[in-house]
């Protein structure tokens, strides 16, 4: 982030605008539930910037604020229609000359556990803005609606002093990843029917992801371990925080009481972990002198690497899909310790199940394991050119769809 976009999330006040905006329109608004978590899904012609945030008073509502815009979604001339999930009814109006806003009913106060935009699926589809919002306590809504004016000015020149404190790596013509291989050493991790040890196929795996990626001359790739070690958790993430790391992919195979649950998931942080990683980040925040700045630098770091590594679970899950089954609802959330550091976007990808025959066999095939592995390449190359690294600026990738 840049000062300015960094002053700009303090403020709560994005800035929705710049050229080309004269062919923006709405396409489509849809949802999605899985249990407690409704995802909220704003098709749109171009690109665009986008602030969402909740508010309280009569009503419970979720405001996504956007650039000015024409609504063009079809059966909907009126510019409402009915939600799903947590959402009742939605309304699309021009907020002003140079913005438009939809605001979202809520059937029970909720949070904002992510946000960030994707890419067309295909040419000539439509740009997703993505918010998931997940039912909460009266208190826990009242305490995250609504955005704070007053900081900004005070915390102005504090904040840009300090803009180290939002992790920004540093440009360099190639990004760097850090691969984990789960497991190793005095703990094999899950054991298959065939006597397979996770450790010796997530180490496979690393090994082969690190060939592929560096064979694009576009990445530097560093394990976490390399022999059949156990490094412990601060050692992994300490891989990660000394590089300043772009990316952190920890590779793991899973178990299951049932043989005939298969394919693989993504993990990313869950509220609970992310409470971890407030905890821990808080305690080692030296940014400022000033502890409420420090906290808001930590929330800021919280936000960004949540919000990324949803982005990078999203893309890498469609490029999984070609490469082999997923198991049902693949993109989770856990309390994982190793996705704990509060800046680098990270993933725990579990390849498949050890106690699953055809998922073991898989796993210690060398054909099968290449497959895997170039699919999360391509999935990291989908990544990185969407957030517009100037390194993949030719690339012919293109993001995909949400789930």
């Amino acid at each position: 982030m840049r000062v300015q976009q960094i002053m700009t999330v303090l403020a709560g006040i994005l800035t929705l605008g710049g050229a080309g905006w004269a062919d923006q329109e709405v396409r489509d608004i849809r949802f999605g539930v899985d249990g407690e978590r409704t995802r909220v899904v704003i098709e749109t012609a171009e690109p665009a910037d986008f602030r969402a945030f909740t508010l309280d008073g009569l009503s419970d509502r979720l405001v996504v604020d956007l650039p000015d815009m024409r609504w063009s979604v079809t059966g909907l001339a009126a510019g409402e229609g009915v939600g799903h999930g947590l959402v009742d009814a939605f309304r699309f109006f021009n907020n002003s000359a140079a913005s438009s806003r939809v605001v979202f009913e809520l059937e029970h106060p909720a949070v904002i556990v992510s946000q960030f935009a994707l890419d067309p699926a295909h040419n000539g589809g439509n740009h997703r803005l993505v918010i998931d919002v997940e039912r909460a306590s009266d208190d826990a809504f009242q305490s995250a609606s609504g955005f704070a004016l007053g900081h900004a000015s005070s915390l102005d020149s504090l904040i840009a002093e300090r803009v180290e404190a939002v992790y920004v790596p540093p440009q360099r013509e190639r990004r760097v990843v850090v691969v984990d291989p789960g497991h190793g050493g005095r703990d094999p991790g899950s054991i298959g029917t065939r006597g397979t040890h996770e450790s010796d196929v997530a180490l496979e795996a690393a090994r082969e992801l690190r060939r592929q990626l560096e064979a694009t001359g576009r990445y530097e790739v560093l394990l976490t371990r390399d022999r059949d070690i156990y490094p412990s958790w601060e050692q992994r993430v300490g891989v990660m925080a000394e590089a300043r790391a772009d990316l952190f992919i920890s590779l793991h195979a899973d178990s299951s009481s049932s043989s005939s649950v298969h394919g693989a998931a993504v993990y990313t942080l869950n509220d609970r972990a992310e409470s971890r990683a407030r905890q821990r980040a808080r305690q080692d925040a030296n940014h400022t002198a000033q502890v409420d700045v420090n906290n808001i630098l930590v929330e800021l770091e919280l936000r960004e690497k949540r919000n990324q590594s949803s982005a990078f679970a999203e893309v890498l899950l469609e490029h999984l899909g070609n490469a082999g089954p997923l198991l049902a609802n693949p993109h989770r959330q856990a309390n994982l310790f190793v996705l704990l550091d509060p800046r680098v976007p990270a993933v725990l990808v579990e390849m498949g199940f050890l106690t699953n025959r055809t998922d073991e066999n898989n796993l210690n095939s060398a054909s099968a394991r290449r497959r895997q592995m170039a699919a999360i390449v391509s999935g990291i190359d989908d990544y990185f050119a969407n957030r517009g690294d100037d390194v993949f600026a030719d690339s012919d990738t293109i993001a995909l769809p949400a789930r």
